[in-house]
């Protein structure tokens, strides 16, 4: 078998071979995501080159027999489907000998001797699920492409043997934590969403998850429909009903499209695990500069909240260092932005009352918590999904609102008939009606 590996060998370059690994990484992949992984580029000045090499090089990995072609059968919203192609048995044997596989490793959680790889039977995949596998290798062939200054690793849900109760569609490492991606081809019933949320709770309440290392954030990415918003709503509104209040600073979910969360991952997510916070840094600077608060941090006031953390902490001081006090309120908030609606901050507001007894407890008085979207429109669908509107002490605004308006006249609250209303000084009583929101398929 070396020797026949050997032969093949000699007509293969070092990239064809990463090919094949990535193929046994990914279980599956097309002739596009080979050619986005492996062959865009020339070898002589790293050009983009056309998928004709692409092509070529699959013919000869077929004609070798180290890969095997599939047809997809299913539904595919644009345009038709193309082939996945599998490691053969040959193919495995190959990526074996060139990255060393062991035949056989230790499992040290369940104390047992097992084979060191895997068989190409055991990473076939059911038919019916092959695009739902195409879909999850976009998603983080497309965030490996958007080349982040840091360093990360995947895994497969064949491959994720850092969890035992739960078993994500695929894993992201990245620093100090772990992203579970869920991909969702919007063919889970409400009833199967709950069920998946219901899972999560066991796992959150498991021994495993006391003694995790790093922080976990589940990516839900919403596919395979053209009622992205309403796919999306039905999924929160299963999270809020099964899992809202286990969601901490430990533990987040963030659901959207593919775009939108890669999105995510590269304006807000990886920035923050860098220690940067570009929305709050910016939000940070207007208040301070053009409305005068005093802001910090909001982690200072972690021990009072029990362990709850929120964005900034902001207040007005006086001349003589205490709190100001504007039209009979005492200018002191807490803030969160709510870009890409992080159901940690839904969780905030739901149970603000909760932290305003620590908070009161320590300094005989209750907070305001202002939340920072991007539109009316985002914030309004997200807290009328969930029923949060009129959550005493709960303030909203975007981040137009702050730069353009004072701060009395940027914040604002909806009424149960859908009315945004401001307020016509800093005593944040007397409002002053804007207009109705009107929001479809809520």
């Amino acid at each position: 078998m070396k020797s026949a590996i050997k032969d093949i060998l000699k007509s293969l370059s070092q990239r064809d071979v990463e090919a094949l690994k990535s193929i046994y990484l990914y279980r599956c992949l097309t002739m596009n995501q080979l050619y986005q992984l492996h062959y865009s580029k020339s070898l002589l000045n790293n050009e983009l080159v056309s998928d004709d090499i692409a092509k070529k090089k699959i013919g000869e990995l077929l004609n070798f027999g180290l890969i095997e072609e599939v047809e997809r059968i299913s539904k595919v919203i644009f345009g038709e489907p193309d082939p996945v192609y599998f490691l053969t048995p040959l193919g495995i044997e190959v990526i074996r000998y060139c990255f060393d596989l062991p035949t056989n490793i230790y499992d040290a959680k369940k104390q047992v001797v097992k084979r060191g790889y895997y068989r190409a039977s055991e990473l076939k995949i059911y038919p019916k699920n092959i695009n739902h596998q195409v879909h999850l290798n976009q998603f983080v062939i497309d965030f490996a492409q958007l080349n982040l200054d840091i360093g990360w690793k995947y895994y497969d849900e064949k491959y994720v043997s850092q969890f035992t109760s739960i078993r994500p569609d695929g894993m992201l490492t990245i620093l100090d934590t772990d992203f579970f991606i869920e991909m969702d081809m919007a063919t889970e019933s409400k009833k199967q969403l709950l069920e998946k949320w219901e899972n999560y709770r066991n796992f959150i309440n498991s021994r495993e998850y006391a003694y995790k290392e790093r922080k976990i954030v589940v990516l839900f990415v919403c596919e395979n429909t053209t009622r992205i918003k309403e796919r999306t709503d039905l999924v929160k509104y299963t999270i809020y009903e099964r899992i809202v209040d286990t969601i901490d600073a430990d533990f987040d979910i963030y659901v959207g499209s593919r775009e939108e969360l890669l999105t995510l991952l590269s304006d807000k997510m990886i920035p923050a695990l860098k220690g940067e916070h570009p929305q709050l840094t910016e939000i940070k600077k207007t208040l301070v500069e053009k409305e005068g608060f005093h802001v910090s941090n909001g982690d200072i006031l972690n021990s009072v909240f029990q362990g709850v953390e929120f964005g900034l902490y902001l207040r007005k001081i006086n001349e003589d260092n205490h709190i100001m006090v504007e039209n009979n309120r005492i200018q002191e908030f807490l803030l969160d932005e709510f870009s890409y609606s992080a159901l940690s901050v839904l969780n905030k507001m739901a149970y603000l009352d909760k932290s305003n007894l620590f908070f009161k407890q320590k300094y005989n008085r209750e907070i305001a918590y202002v939340v920072v979207g991007e539109s009316e429109e985002q914030i309004y669908r997200d807290i009328k999904l969930v029923d949060l509107i009129g959550v005493k002490n709960v303030y909203f605004t975007t981040f137009k609102r702050l730069n353009e308006q004072p701060f009395h006249e940027a914040l604002f609250q909806f009424d149960f008939l859908g009315n945004i209303q401001h307020f016509s000084d800093s005593g944040l009583e007397e409002r002053v009606f804007e207009k109705t929101m009107k929001i479809e398929s809520i």
